[in-house]
């Protein structure tokens, strides 16, 4: 069913409020008094929370696909692009508040579980695109499963996450990216791709 202009508006500000604040502490009488609508109208368009916390992630979802897509796109090789979405995410990360996906987990725990078990919380897609398109440019080498590297690829961002052992110690994911996925791009690549890299390197997060 196609998204009406309120609904996207809604969308719009509960992503924005749930980046800012949590999930938790954003309750449909906060985002009706904060947008100056009425609760009814938000009920109007979504039955419970739950159903406007799943649009607002397919709506995450849609933000960062585009992004990464456009950033493909317009790089002159795939390191230049992976450099520029790990910024992007970086940067991006920084705005959001932690307890957001504390409350997911904690609150929302099906839909956490619903997005694991369906792989929807990274674009799995995006980086085997990457990584094919690195083969095809002479970056990464031809004697790996792209499959097997791609997983490996997410289990390694998994360290990222608030909960991580390596997080709660304070290392900053710029740092974490420098240590962990730097070394595991270098191990794939061909001289070319490790000389792009190097490169690449000056630019630190």
């Amino acid at each position: 069913m196609e998204t009406t202009e309120i609904q996207e508006r809604i969308i719009g500000e509960a992503s924005r409020l749930f980046a800012m604040y949590g999930i938790k502490s954003v309750t449909m009488d906060t985002l009706a008094e904060d947008m100056g609508i009425s609760k009814r109208t938000i009920y109007e368009s979504f039955k419970d929370k739950d159903t406007l916390l799943n649009d607002v992630i397919v709506y995450f979802q849609e933000q960062q696909h585009q992004m990464a897509h456009d950033i493909i796109e317009n790089s002159e090789n795939v390191v230049v692009a992976l450099f520029k979405l790990v910024n992007g995410m970086i940067s991006m990360m920084k705005q959001i508040n932690p307890l957001l996906i504390q409350d997911l987990k904690k609150y929302h725990s099906h839909i956490y579980k619903k997005l694991l078990e369906k792989g929807d919380i990274r674009d799995h897609s995006m980086t085997c695109k990457i990584l094919s398109q690195g083969i095809d440019q002479g970056i990464f080498r031809t004697d790996y499963n792209v499959d097997i590297v791609d997983l490996t690829l997410h289990e390694l961002f998994n360290l990222f996450s608030p909960d991580s052992n390596l997080t709660r110690k304070g290392y900053h994911r710029g740092e974490l990216f420098n240590n962990i996925i730097i070394p595991y791009l270098i191990g794939i690549s061909t001289e070319k791709g490790r000389i792009l890299i190097e490169e690449q390197e000056a630019f630190k997060f």
